[in-house]
């Protein structure tokens, strides 16, 4: 008999707000393309691809692709969640803190494609923690940039009507 070891079977993680997308470039498309290539390439069984489109990540319970993972999560349907950024799993540190601590809990270990860390180390929770505090920086920033250039345009909206 042989003794094979079995494949990890991944689930990935894809998501992207308009404005992300517009600004930065990144589609749901090429993150799910590198995603798979990864997994390809380290000889991962994927799973399933779960992408939530156009959805902020401010918060985790309005994106309908993310709650199946995590109730698929429940079920140790895979054993990696892998996404190309810690932000694209969610953008607010308590959320993506309560993330890893679900998929932990179910055997499931985490990973990110382009921000190397391991979270079954203190140092590594660490960094962890770190990135997703960045993301919920980086989400804060960008809000408070779109509102500023909102207020900006009405403004030279009334005065354009006043003249």
């Amino acid at each position: 008999m042989e003794n094979e070891k079995k494949k990890l079977r991944a689930a990935i993680y894809c998501r992207v707000s308009t404005t992300e997308q517009a600004e930065e470039g990144y589609s749901i498309g090429e993150q799910e393309r590198l995603l798979i290539e990864y997994c390809n390439k380290h000889d991962y069984e994927v799973f399933k691809t779960y992408a939530d489109k156009g959805i902020s990540g401010k918060d985790i319970k309005h994106r309908p692709a993310m709650q199946k993972l995590l109730e698929d999560a429940t079920k140790k349907c895979f054993n990696l969640v892998i996404s190309w950024k810690i932000n694209r799993m969610s953008r607010k540190l308590a959320d993506a803190i309560k993330i890893v601590d679900l998929l932990e809990q179910n055997g499931i270990a985490y990973l990110s494609y382009s921000e190397p860390f391991e979270t079954n180390t203190p140092a590594g929770k660490m960094q962890f923690q770190m990135m997703a505090l960045i993301g919920e920086f980086e989400r804060s920033t960008i809000s408070q940039n779109v509102k500023m250039g909102m207020c900006a345009k009405a403004r030279s909206g009334d005065r354009k009507s006043v003249v």
